[in-house]
């Protein structure tokens, strides 16, 4: 996208905020006139005033220049604070498009990017965007009209000096736009940079134990060097254009005004014109300098400001990969069944499927298992049923309707998951329990921490429900945390119940509470359950084995274990691995 295109969807949104724009607007030109008036007064001043010819304008002109310096100041404030409010506001609805854009994204989206990057994205190129909506746009705006004030003011005084003043005005373009080019490249590999820095920072601080564990702290601190130095690189090469700009401008004044000087000297001396209109003229000249070389500042600013934007617009127009069909219908009761037709699944990108002609009904009431090798596409399946992302072809059908023709609201809240990794938030227990609900009744939370074996836990904490558990439950235990994303899904009451690994990970005693609110999380419950532990599914009604993305074996726990085949060989390698681990430990303990 062009420079141009750029500002000018930039600009788009501004249009909400038209009224306060043409405040804004109404107090430069205020400004500018002012400015200017200033300016011209200064003729008066010295040919009629203090030569004797009008005494009186001793006494009027400096109630005029008071004047005009506050009306300049109320104008000033009006053009600022409504440019500073506009600017806000439009930050304020960049960044939640942002965020909302992000939100409805699929989980496909998130492979591919970095955590790190996107946080960036939302923060640091979204605070340069600001100064070219809002410093910028008033630099341009308030810089332009004073120069055109300013312009009227020096040819009406003398306008063979005006044009010699003028002769530097092209010699000042190419820098600038020299100097805009500099800026924009210098501030996207800045942008690059500080990506990689906050993704860095992301992993070190998640994953901090692992440093510590591995002694591996002096290494993560060369890698943020490095990172830092890059970015300060990056840094000096903005600091380096803006630092040549202001003299490259100043020098080039500098001519101009020597020139004015030099042909308007020459003209007070043999009296072509007074001292009067030549110091009246200078005045003006000088302040029409002073808004070019700031609007040198503004291209600079709007430079950096086009170089985010471009990063921020690439996310805005990212396809949404999951979205509500047109004629999406609200989805029913769940009643019937769960039905995969030809299922198969291509990630982008990759040569072969992850998942493969997959042909399975799951009917309401069922506990139907999911078993195989990591990475036979377990998780994938499992995350089309909620439309976390959607089939490459074939189609998942829900009481006979296909998933994408359902909102996914309705779909979802007729879901619920328990998942292996899992996620609390920055907030109270009660709160993490009752996520998803407008208003939250104390009875029933407790209701379901009890069933979920979370209350004993949650009652001997400092505040008991409303204790809270630190970024991602830190304060928690792996089984302290799984027990309260387990009353969450117990509080969601869904019909339909995923289980992605929800007991690994855990230690015995954990795992035994865990399982023990499973078993009563999935009473007349529809469920699919990825199984780690092969034991812990034996009762299931069914049990699908895939293997590289294909379905090889289906039926209950006695069956395939007769058939033999990946199931009896995945088993039979958990109960030998299980023995020995039994048999080590009665040789510690005699």
């Amino acid at each position: 996208m062009s420079s141009s295109d750029l500002y000018k969807r930039l600009l788009g949104f501004l249009s909400p905020y038209k009224g306060r724009l043409a405040i804004a607007v109404v107090c430069m030109i205020v400004l500018a006139a002012c400015t200017a008036a200033v300016a011209y007064m200064l003729k008066p001043v010295l040919d009629e005033a203090l030569t004797g010819k009008s005494k009186e304008l001793i006494y009027l002109i400096p109630l005029m220049i008071i004047g005009l310096y506050l009306l300049k100041g109320i104008a000033y404030f009006g053009q600022a604070y409504s440019m500073g409010y506009i600017g806000q506001r439009v930050i304020f609805d960049l960044r939640n498009l942002l965020y909302q854009r992000l939100t409805d994204q699929s989980l496909a989206f998130f492979s591919h990017r970095k955590t790190g990057e996107l946080l960036a994205r939302l923060s640091y190129d979204v605070t340069l965007v600001q100064a070219a909506v809002s410093t910028a746009v008033t630099a341009l705006m308030r810089d332009t009209i004073s120069i055109v004030f300013l312009l009227i003011v020096v040819f009406i005084q003398d306008w063979m000096l005006a044009l010699i003043a003028m002769l530097v005005f092209p010699a000042i373009i190419y820098p600038i736009a020299r100097f805009g080019r500099k800026m924009r490249h210098a501030t996207l590999d800045g942008q690059a940079s500080m990506g990689d820095l906050t993704s860095l920072l992301e992993e070190t601080v998640g994953g901090i134990r692992v440093v510590k564990a591995f002694g591996m702290e002096e290494y993560e601190r060369g890698r943020f060097r490095t990172f830092t130095g890059d970015f300060l690189a990056h840094q000096l090469k903005v600091f380096k254009v803006h630092a040549l700009s202001f003299p490259i401008m100043e020098l080039l004044a500098g001519f101009g005004i020597a020139g004015v000087l030099l042909y308007g000297g020459l003209r007070v001396s043999s009296g072509e014109t007074t001292a009067g209109t030549l110091v009246s003229f200078l005045a003006a000249v000088i302040m029409l300098y002073e808004p070019v070389k700031r609007l040198s500042r503004a291209n600079n600013e709007v430079q950096q400001g086009l170089a985010a934007a471009e990063r921020i617009f690439e996310v805005l127009d990212e396809d949404v990969a999951v979205q509500d069909a047109v004629h999406a219908a609200e989805m029913k009761p769940f009643a019937q069944s769960i039905r995969f037709e030809n299922l198969q699944l291509t990630y982008p990108g990759a040569e072969k499927p992850v998942l493969d002609d997959i042909n399975f009904t799951v009917h309401a009431g069922e506990v139907v298992a999911l078993v195989g090798r990591s990475g036979a596409g377990k998780t994938s399946l499992v995350n089309m049923v909620p439309r976390f992302i959607d089939a490459s072809a074939g189609q998942i059908l829900i009481d006979g309707m296909d998933v994408r023709d359902l909102t996914q609201q309705s779909l979802r809240s007729q879901i619920a998951l328990v998942t292996q990794e899992i996620i609390l938030f920055n907030d109270t227990i009660l709160k993490n329990i009752a996520y998803g609900h407008d208003e939250i009744d104390l009875a029933q939370v407790e209701a379901v921490a009890r069933a979920a074996n979370a209350h004993e836990f949650i009652e001997k904490l400092p505040d008991g429900y409303n204790t809270l558990v630190g970024e991602r439950g830190a304060i928690l235990s792996g089984g302290q945390r799984q027990r309260i994303s387990l009353a969450r899904a117990l509080l969601k009451d869904a019909p339909i119940l995923i289980l992605d690994e929800a007991t690994s990970a855990l230690d015995t005693e954990s795992e035994r509470l865990v399982q023990q609110a499973i078993d009563r999380l999935m009473q007349g419950r529809t469920v699919m359950v990825i199984a780690h532990r092969l034991s812990t599914i034996r009762h299931a009604d069914r049990i699908i084995v895939l293997d590289q993305g294909k379905l090889v074996q289906m039926g209950r726990h006695d069956e395939l274990l007769s058939e033999g085949g990946l199931y009896a060989e995945l088993y039979h390698l958990q109960f030998e691995s299980h023995a020995s681990d039994v048999l080590l430990d009665g040789e510690v303990d005699s």
